[in-house]
């Protein structure tokens, strides 16, 4: 099983396709690394440069891999990548609601100390990202769909 560290560039198998992830931070989050998934998907392997010398879009995302490690779809690419240009967040948002408009928003520092309450974001909360784990087919199916905290549908 793979061992995985921050700086490391890595590649996840599912369904056939390849999903980039540079690890930002170490296990933070009921088992998820702090991580800058990219909006970029292939049917073979890339490079770190092909990967990393593209517009940069994607989104930050506490991500547990646990099962692709078990599951041997786990590839690094690179190690020791320098993450201070995709790890630039301050603030994560997270609420209660799991369907329809959310009507409360709690806001966190990145260590996890609630800042505030609030029934309406600010423009920089809505692109501020979610305070939760998600797994690895999670985290495709939010890169196939070109998902970003914006785009969440409870705003």
């Amino acid at each position: 099983m793979i061992r995985i560290y921050p700086g490391d560039l890595i590649a996840i198998s599912v369904s056939g396709k390849y999903y980039y992830v540079l690890v930002l931070d170490r296990i933070r989050l009921f088992g998820g690394n702090w991580t800058f998934a990219f909006h970029r998907t292939s049917d073979q392997l890339l490079s770190s440069e092909e990967i990393l010398s593209r517009p940069q879009l994607g989104f930050h995302a506490f991500v547990d891999f646990i099962w692709a490690k078990r599951e041997d779809r786990i590839t690094r690419i690179a190690k020791q990548i320098n993450v201070e240009p995709y790890d630039h967040v301050q603030y994560l948002k997270n609420t209660h609601t799991t369907k329809g408009k959310a009507t409360t928003w709690f806001i966190y520092d990145r260590q996890f100390n609630e800042i505030k309450r609030t029934s309406e974001l600010t423009e920089e909360e809505k692109r501020a990202p979610l305070e939760e784990r998600i797994d690895d087919t999670i985290m495709a199916d939010c890169v196939d769909r070109k998902w970003t905290p914006e785009k969440d549908e409870r705003l």
